[in-house]
């Protein structure tokens, strides 16, 4: 029996987004068509990993996830305020933060297409605010 699915997303494990996300996946149309793998830092063990067996395993997931259930579309998405990257004090400025995260996912994605060249890639900075609401920013 064959069982496929469009996408895979990588994601942090941050509880305080799983509600946000969920949804942000029924909106686009991807609940209940994806393979999901959370891990500390999303896309920041790919390219800045505290073990170096990290982006072994995640690009394994994402082998598994191309061979088994066919996807056609990788999401990489980070957050703000992210512990992995020490949270939002870990940075000067808003801005600073922002920068960082979406020039870690730009170069986890080359790393993605250099492995995986049928596959689309596609970036999201989930954006948390003081009030702990939860905005997608689509990266081009």
């Amino acid at each position: 029996m064959s069982h496929h699915c469009r996408a895979l997303i990588l994601h942090c494990i941050d509880f305080r987004f799983h509600e946000a996300i969920k949804n942000w996946l029924k909106e686009k149309g991807l609940a209940n068509n994806c393979d999901i793998v959370s891990l500390a830092g999303a896309s920041k063990g790919l390219i800045s990993p505290k073990n170096p067996t990290e982006p072994e395993i995640i690009l394994r997931q994402m082998e598994i996830s191309s061979n088994l259930h066919k996807i056609s579309q990788i999401i990489l998405m980070n957050h703000t305020d992210c512990g992995a990257y020490g949270g939002r004090d870990g940075f000067a400025s808003n801005e600073a933060e922002h920068n960082q995260h979406v020039g870690d996912m730009r170069r986890a994605k080359k790393i993605i297409l250099s492995k995986f060249h049928e596959l689309e890639v596609k970036i999201v900075l989930a954006k948390i605010n003081p009030l702990e609401q939860i905005n997608f920013e689509e990266i081009k």
